[in-house]
């Protein structure tokens, strides 16, 4: 017999077995914290809705203390813990993105010499230069006294440092290079996400750049001519017998899309990072009405995967290819939340604290351990052990936060080259297709109008001549959805 039954079987004989009203004055069974549904599956307990009991009431009166002291500890560390405005802007100096020469200069064998020369002018050496000092500072007074009582010069009733034997410190390195390498390992791996994420977004918007191009229409798209022939229709309000057609003729899709494009890839950039403006990286990519409604939405990112959305909608597409293009919206959705997830959640920072914490105790441990064994040499040793397991720790969170060292604007600025050149090369591309389909095309029919001549034995014609090859199917675009469209060539 299952053991959900045995229990339902027990607690109902014990039910059946009190007395008439023993149900109210029994705390152990009518007011338990827990009841077996009756008309429900034995599957699980149920919370019984109620007063919390004391045990609850304790646990109530705990959370509310720790929740009390989290908030304070929080404030804490917002007006303790400064701002580091030389390491923030030495962050903007990383943005690189590499060229054949980089990569050449990047594996050259002098770069060693090249990197101590500039080791000044690190930003990691820089971020780390005050806890080294103190580490190195710290081993200079253990040092200077134990010279001095070893030297007796400090009275004979003053204790000398106690000394640390180097197992434990052997012992509990193990657990702290674990700690420094998940760490890096951590933050490199949200720094790649970060990368590859930003640069899904400017993939798909290439792809989507390169679907129009070949999909849209040239001219207006039917509903955009519907509603341009309706505001001048003469019974329109809007018309004018002095305006131009040309200043009020609706606009081809595709440029528009590639306007919006654009504004993607920088509203983007302004949204991961802190030190630009919406309104002065669009101003010239959209016009003032787009721009004003782009500034005052409270996602400019979201905004603008809605006016690519539209767009697309009401391009007059066939069906499937507007799912094929939704598909691309949906990717740089999911991208972009990729992204804010990384810039709104760090690593755990009661992992990053513990790092920290142990690091520098450990640190500060070393200068006892290594007197009986270095004397004074101990100073350039434990200065030396806390410049590279310090540098560890600090390029871990370095490059936590990836947006602002990656060079986003030089690959937003990449994407908008990238496709302007593909709405100019778009004529010529279909000129190039278009031309090889007709001279294709005349070729098959000079070659069906021609009589054809005798063939000899050996296999020449009359005149001695060998006989034309076949023609080469002529290319068409009848099955490309240009066609479908009646898009004409440029």
């Amino acid at each position: 017999m299952p053991i959900q039954t045995i229990t339902i079987l027990h607690l109902h004989a014990r039910m059946s077995s009190l007395p008439l009203g023993a149900e109210s004055r029994s705390s152990r069974v009518s007011n338990s914290s827990y009841l077996w549904p009756r008309k429900i599956a034995p599957l699980g307990l149920r919370l019984r809705a109620g007063k919390p009991g004391l045990h609850q009431q304790g646990n109530s009166e705990g959370s509310g203390a720790a929740k009390a002291g989290l908030r304070k500890l929080s404030a804490s560390h917002r007006e303790c813990v400064t701002f580091d405005a030389a390491k923030e802007e030495s962050r903007k100096t990383r943005r690189l993105t590499f060229t054949f020469d980089d990569w050449k200069r990047h594996r050259s064998g002098s770069r060693y010499l090249y990197h101590l020369k500039t080791l000044a002018e690190s930003g990691i050496v820089r971020g780390i230069a005050a806890p080294v000092a103190w580490v190195t500072a710290f081993t200079g007074v253990v040092a200077a006294f134990n010279s001095a009582h070893a030297a007796r010069l400090l009275p004979p009733w003053l204790p000398p440092l106690p000394a640390i034997a180097l197992e434990p410190m052997q012992l509990t390195s193990f657990a702290l290079s674990l700690l420094l390498v998940f760490r890096t390992n951590a933050s490199y791996s949200r720094w790649d996400e970060g990368r590859r994420s930003f640069g899904a977004i400017t993939t798909t918007c290439r792809d989507l750049a390169r679907q129009a191009c070949s999909w849209f229409p040239s001219g207006p798209s039917p509903q955009q001519q519907q509603q341009h022939d309706s505001s001048s229709s003469p019974s329109s309000p809007s018309s004018s017998p002095s305006s131009s057609p040309s200043s009020s003729s609706p606009c081809s899709p595709r440029p528009h899309l590639a306007r919006w494009l654009v504004a993607l890839g920088r509203s983007c950039v302004v949204h991961l990072r802190e030190e630009h403006r919406l309104e002065d990286e669009l101003r010239d990519v959209l016009q003032p009405q787009e721009l004003a409604a782009v500034v005052a939405s409270a996602h400019p990112p979201n905004f603008c995967l809605q006016m690519i959305t539209w767009i697309i909608r009401t391009a007059g597409l066939p069906q499937e290819l507007v799912m094929r293009m939704d598909e691309n919206v949906s990717r740089l959705t999911s991208s972009l939340a990729a992204c804010e997830r990384l810039l709104n959640t760090p690593l755990p920072l009661s992992y990053t604290r513990h790092t920290s914490r142990f690091l520098m105790g450990w640190l500060a441990c070393l200068p006892l351990c290594l007197w009986s064994y270095c004397g004074p040499a101990m100073i350039p040793i434990a200065a030396l052990v806390a410049f590279v397991l310090l540098g560890i720790e600090e390029i871990g969170v370095y490059i936590e936060e990836p947006f602002s060292i990656l060079a986003l604007e030089k690959l937003a600025g990449k994407m908008e080259a990238a496709i302007a050149a593909m709405l100019a090369e778009r004529e010529t591309i279909q000129r190039l297709v278009t031309g090889n389909s007709s001279s294709n095309g005349n070729a098959a029919a000079a070659a069906a109008a021609a009589p054809a001549a005798p063939a000899n034995t050996n296999g020449t014609t009359a005149t001695g001549d060998k006989p034309a090859a076949a023609a080469a199917p002529p290319l068409t675009l009848g099955s490309s959805p240009l066609h479908s469209l009646g898009a004409t060539p440029g």
